[in-house]
């Protein structure tokens, strides 16, 4: 993708280019494409990487057969997979169940879920 864009940015190596050409073509386009993807990531990582209990909630979680199959499509197409509204809301209660019941939410003080 960076290539792609050196390429256009330099008119097919006709001019020299800087870096705003390059912020102008590549990270214009790498954020259209994966920004969504690693901010997901990334609340993923703050919700349930802090401590043993967010890890407990994971497992958890992952033993949804929905679980399984969303995250093995968003790693074979390198984008998050579009799922189903219904089993969205599902999975979000049930998410919160399990944080419930590891005791993430609903702590006093605690710092990994004030960003919600």
């Amino acid at each position: 993708m960076c290539g792609e864009a050196v390429v256009r940015a330099s008119e097919g190596g006709e001019r020299m280019i800087g870096e705003r050409d390059l912020k102008r073509e590549y990270l214009r386009e790498w954020d259209g494409k994966y920004a969504g993807t690693f901010r997901f990531l990334d609340v993923l990582q703050r919700v349930f990487y802090g401590d043993n209990a967010g890890r407990e909630a994971l497992v958890e979680m992952c033993g949804n057969e929905y679980v399984q199959r969303m995250t093995f499509e968003s790693y074979l197409y390198k984008r998050l997979a579009e799922g189903s509204r219904w089993e969205d809301a599902k999975l979000m209660w049930n998410t919160v169940g399990s944080l419930i019941k590891c005791e993430i939410v609903g702590r006093s003080g605690s710092r990994r879920m004030a960003f919600f």
